[in-house]
């Protein structure tokens, strides 16, 4: 073995183990010894990518391919860099440069279905990725995860449970669902939900005054059994909790659930308000709800008439991007978590768990 190779299979060690800056000293030193080591070009540019360096990234990786212009992970790694840069076109190039070269790449397959995903245009996304769902590897569960959220972006609740329905082997045609900070209401007020099945509603309420079910907290949920219910509903909540109690109350929804369970989560679009907010509209009226108008700072901080009459329990203490919302489900540790930027300054997330124990949450 050369030093050159040796040096690049004790760096590839240390970046598998996140070290990156030894992982980077050793990738160096099998470029001095190997100038023209395409490996190491592409490896030092992988390193870039990872450390976030993407506009260093992008030489490193040309070198590689200008070095070994017939090794399709080269074009693949420089697609991926130039789509995270928004270079769309570019990245749809060497995508297609890579499966010309490695007609079985699937990871070409994915990134171009991603690039078509994220200009609206799902059905072609769905097409490329379909035939993936044989395979028996991480990278079906990618291609799972995008057909959903495909389904997520077109089509009704009902046929995104019927998609789950098919994914995960649980029939969402009935069951038992756990209403969440329920407050006066019912399903009815969510008819997407309420006519998608045959549901058995159970209400759970901090606030004995609305009749709930069941009086408890988001946090401690302990009077509903592990694996109780089908689905959780939870509307416009988990904004009232501290910022440290979301993993907790989100960890409470995952117990709750039966294996292979579904949580819908709605809560203000604080990306959406703050754009309101910068253009100096905090006290304007966003939008009209049957509470009466609603301005960014009642979605930031609560609703002030509410709060005026002394019901501390509207107040808001942290907030949501569509972005940190799935985050936070996946975090907890649901398998696919999708969410949907709504008019109205909301977003709609739709979380579900595996199920079974093997099946872990997907990046997406």
């Amino acid at each position: 073995m050369t030093d050159s190779a040796v040096m690049l299979k004790a760096g590839i060690s240390f970046h598998e183990r996140g070290n990156l800056d030894q992982a980077n000293a050793c990738y160096q030193s099998a470029l001095e010894a190997d100038p023209e080591c395409a490996d190491a070009w592409y490896l030092c540019g992988r390193l870039a990518m990872d450390a976030g360096l993407l506009e260093d990234a992008e030489p490193l990786l040309l070198r590689s391919i200008e070095l070994a212009p017939k090794i399709a992970n080269y074009p693949l790694a420089l697609g991926t860099l130039r789509a995270q840069l928004g270079q769309s076109e570019a990245a749809k190039a060497c995508y297609e440069n890579a499966l010309a070269l490695n007609p079985s790449l699937h990871q070409a397959y994915l990134g171009l279905a991603r690039l078509e995903f994220g200009e609206g245009r799902y059905d072609e996304a769905r097409a490329l990725v379909v035939p993936l769902l044989s395979l028996p590897d991480a990278e079906r569960e990618q291609a799972e995860a995008l057909v959903g959220e495909c389904t997520f972006a077109t089509d009704s609740l009902a046929q995104l449970l019927g998609w789950w329905a098919t994914a995960s082997g649980v029939p969402f045609d009935s069951g038992k669902v756990l209403h969440v900070g329920c407050g006066p209401q019912t399903l009815a007020s969510f008819p997407e939900l309420a006519s998608a099945g045959q549901w058995a509603e159970l209400r759970l309420d901090i606030d004995p005054s609305v009749r709930p079910d069941l009086i408890g907290t988001m946090t401690d949920m302990s009077a509903v059994e592990s694996g109780a219910v089908k689905l959780v509903y939870s509307s416009h909540n988990i904004e009232h909790l501290q910022d440290h109690e979301v993993p907790l109350a989100l960890a409470e929804f995952f117990r709750v659930l039966m294996p292979g369970g579904v949580a819908i989560v709605r809560v203000p679009d604080i990306q959406a308000v703050c754009e309101m907010v910068a253009q100096d509209r905090l006290y304007d009226t966003a939008y009209i709800s049957p509470a009466g108008p609603i301005a960014p700072i009642d979605m930031l901080f609560g609703l002030r008439r509410a709060i005026e009459k002394g019901n501390y329990y509207m107040r808001h203490t942290t907030g949501f991007t569509a972005t940190t919302l799935a985050w936070r489900l996946k975090e907890a540790g649901f398998r696919f978590a999708f969410v949907r930027r709504l008019p109205g300054f909301e977003l709609s997330a739709v979380a579900f768990r595996a199920s079974s124990e093997g099946e872990g949450a997907v990046t997406q």
